[in-house]
């Protein structure tokens, strides 16, 4: 018979060095809070070296000042949005989800205001016992991958075993990669006024949403064509009107690839 333990917490396991996020620097923090709690003990060694992670949230924070703008520009120019669903929330939190068949295949990024999210009352015991301030996370934009099974942690990451050690020590960039498959490529498209002038109509008729325009385009056209191409005019007419001094300064796309390459 098979004997099976399930140990399942989140990164305020680290208390003070919350804002640390769980690493291979932090976990054995996050073991030693557990056994100070005096419930059980935890061999750390033993589950650093043979325990198996099957499900983790793949996690870092940036620095940005506009969060609700990123998020605005990430929902308008997804690659394709019969591929991933884009929700923008009221709050401005932005969730992605690739749609898929199987578990392994699906996946879910949050991208969301960490400083708004720690002010929130559900927040304040927390707080409260380790002297922890909504400020310690102003303009920290956190970037989530959720993963729900042992194949996909090992897929997301790219390496051969989902032992705990091996998790934390990998190299991959999964939050860079999504970003990558998820955004349209930058591009410049040469159009006539007139085609202007049809493109500003057909966004206008569609409430200025790129997922209404692509649900309207498609219809249009033979059933296997590529709409990134035909949608990429639409998207650069959208983003100079969302963001008309931007023009000579680097687009939203090429920031949010250089927030994450180094995380």
């Amino acid at each position: 018979m098979r004997k099976e333990l399930v140990i399942e917490f989140t990164g305020k396991i680290l208390g003070k060095r919350y804002a640390e996020l769980i690493s291979v620097q932090t976990i054995k923090q996050c073991f030693d809070n557990i056994n100070a709690l005096g419930i059980c003990y935890l061999d750390y060694e033993k589950i650093l070296n043979d325990g198996e992670v099957t499900s983790c949230d793949i996690t870092t924070d940036v620095e940005c000042t506009s969060i609700k703008e990123m998020n605005r520009f990430m929902r308008n120019n997804m690659r394709s949005y019969r591929l991933f669903d884009a929700k923008l929330h009221k709050n401005g939190n932005l969730e992605i989800t690739k749609i898929a068949d199987t578990n392994e295949a699906w996946k879910k990024l949050t991208v969301y205001n960490k400083e708004t999210e720690m002010g929130k009352s559900t927040n304040r015991s927390f707080r409260e016992a380790y002297d922890i301030s909504p400020l310690d996370f102003q303009n920290k934009c956190r970037f989530e991958i959720r993963v729900n099974s042992e194949e996909q942690v090992r897929q997301t990451l790219r390496i051969t075993n989902a032992i705990l050690k091996t998790v934390l020590s990998a190299k991959a960039t999964p939050l860079y990669d999504f970003a990558d498959e998820v955004l349209a490529p930058n591009t410049q498209t040469d159009i006539s006024a007139i085609q202007q002038y049809r493109i500003e109509l057909i966004l206008k008729d569609c409430d200025y949403d790129m997922q209404k325009v692509e649900a309207t385009l498609k219809d249009k056209y033979a059933e296997k064509t590529g709409m990134t191409k035909i949608l990429n005019p639409y998207r650069e007419a959208l983003n100079r009107r969302n963001n008309p001094t931007e023009q000579n300064e680097v687009g939203w796309r090429d920031k949010i690839m250089g927030m994450l390459v180094s995380n």
